[in-house]
């Protein structure tokens, strides 16, 4: 995980076609782009909070009529541009999937996704008593998910046995793919899908507790537009939403066995959940795999309405 951040430059104007109806509902312009090309950079780790997602039982009879065929032909499409792969999972407010690929429940590395699970077990944890966290522990918290800091996140592995979190935390959530790293501290070479990342945004109220769940969600919501290694995080679903607009959490890393990951993941001010897990070839530029998911992004938002 080394490296510094890819160039910047616009994206082709289909990508900004593809999110602008998209955009235009939320009273904001178009998509911020990467260039296609630039080295590796580490993986890592504010404005008003949107409204909370509506509970999940006041949605189970509104269904959503989405063209899934059409989403996964558009993100298919894309990724194999990139020489790649991208995992979708949508599913709506009420936890009903809407949208699943065949890559659903293949394994990947988290890269930054394993954050959530780790801030978001401590979370809990503070919330039951079990733990005491410091004001320099949240303050490490919270930069690890809004401005996705990789060297907050290693203090917090090394303090709180980030392991034993993630092993517990996915118990708790009910995930069945997530596991811990093989290498010991090496957290974001922790494996997770794109079904189990779905299914951790969903239950995150039931799982964690309301406070902690509204915690996490609204650091989430304070991405900032570039991450603390200088990586632009506005891409995915933060490329095609304004700030404020999604609770997101972005991943990137490079290039454990060969590959380069690119995740963007989070939950819609309506509560829909939407994930995209992005596995590239590291012959493929930053910018490709940077494309490839704002597409992706693009799709599934169209089909949203």
């Amino acid at each position: 995980m080394t490296g510094s951040s890819p160039a910047r430059a616009r994206l082709p104007a289909a990508v900004a076609a593809l999110v602008t109806g998209v955009v235009l509902l939320a009273g904001c312009t178009a998509v911020d782009a990467r260039s296609a090309s630039g080295p590796a950079p580490p993986e890592t780790a504010t404005g008003p909070p949107a409204p909370s997602a509506p509970p999940r039982g006041a949605v189970q009879d509104r269904v959503v009529p989405v063209d899934a065929a059409r989403v996964l032909a558009e993100v298919d499409a894309a990724a194999r541009a990139a020489g790649g792969t991208v995992a979708v999972v949508v599913l709506d407010a009420g936890g009903r999937p809407l949208v699943t690929g065949p890559a659903a429940g293949e394994a990947v590395p988290t890269a930054s996704l394993v954050k959530l699970l780790v801030v978001g077990r401590l979370l809990a944890l503070e919330a039951t008593g079990e733990v005491v966290l410091g004001d320099r522990d949240r303050a490490l918290m919270e930069r690890a998910v809004v401005r996705s800091d990789d060297t907050a996140m290693s203090l917090l592995w090394d303090r709180w046995d980030g392991a034993a979190l993630v092993t517990a935390g996915a118990a708790a959530a009910g995930l069945t793919a997530t596991a811990p790293p093989a290498v010991p501290g090496e957290w974001g070479e922790a494996t997770t899908t794109a079904a189990d990342v779905a299914t951790l945004l969903a239950g995150l109220p039931a799982t964690l507790g309301p406070g902690p769940a509204e915690t996490l969600l609204g650091w989430m919501r304070a991405t900032t537009p570039t991450a603390a290694d200088g990586f632009g995080q506005d891409f995915g679903l933060l490329g095609a939403l304004p700030a404020g607009a999604v609770a997101a959490k972005q991943g990137w890393m490079c290039c454990v066995a060969g590959t380069r990951q690119l995740h963007s993941a989070g939950l819609l001010p309506d509560g829909t959940v939407v994930v995209l897990l992005g596995d590239f070839p590291t012959r493929a530029s930053w910018g490709r795999g940077l494309a490839a998911l704002d597409t992706a992004a693009g799709a599934v938002l169209g089909a949203l309405g």
